[in-house]
């Protein structure tokens, strides 16, 4: 009986082992493939173009409120109680809304950034799917450190074969 086990058992390990060897494995470098596609490029472009609009209001809005704390600070000896109050309990405001909009801004840029690459980011994983396919790929391994602890290595690189398939290149 323990032979038999034992023999049933030592046949699973093998045909797993063979199981797992005779699987393909692939890696790429996605962050490379996403550059390089043009789609990237003019959504970088529409990126950059909300960061400068973005900054440039908050720079204006910055630019207005140390102007009225710049009118406080020279005039304080000239106003009264009141006047000075409502001077600084509307620098309060402005400095409320202005660290506000930094937060909204910074919303806002991050939900447009991901509206615009999204659509190339599932234009790189349907490719790289594709080509995988094509070439009897089962795991595909992204060979980039930041996302991995290590670099795949001994597997074929899909990323030229992918540029082909998407027509890019460069």
């Amino acid at each position: 009986m323990k032979t038999t086990i034992k023999l049933v058992l030592a046949i699973s390990v093998i045909a797993l082992c063979s199981n797992v060897s005779a699987q393909k494995i692939a890696h790429i470098n996605i962050q490379e493939l996403i550059t390089s596609m043009p789609e990237y490029d003019s959504a970088s472009v529409k990126i950059e173009k909300v960061r400068q609009e973005l900054e440039k209001t908050i720079e204006e809005m910055q630019v207005e409120f140390n102007r009225k704390s710049d009118e406080l600070q020279k005039n304080q000896a000239n106003l009264t109680d009141l006047v000075k109050q409502s001077k600084t309990e509307e620098l309060t405001t402005m400095y409320q809304r202005l660290q506000s909009f930094q937060q909204q801004a910074s919303e806002s840029f991050q939900m447009e950034s991901d509206k615009l690459l999204q659509p190339v980011y599932e234009k790189a994983n349907k490719a790289i799917e594709a080509v995988a396919k094509e070439k009897g790929v089962d795991y595909v391994i992204s060979d980039n450190p930041q996302i991995l602890f290590f670099k795949a290595v001994g597997t074929m690189d899909l990323l030229p074969a992918v540029k082909q398939h998407l027509g890019i290149k460069k």
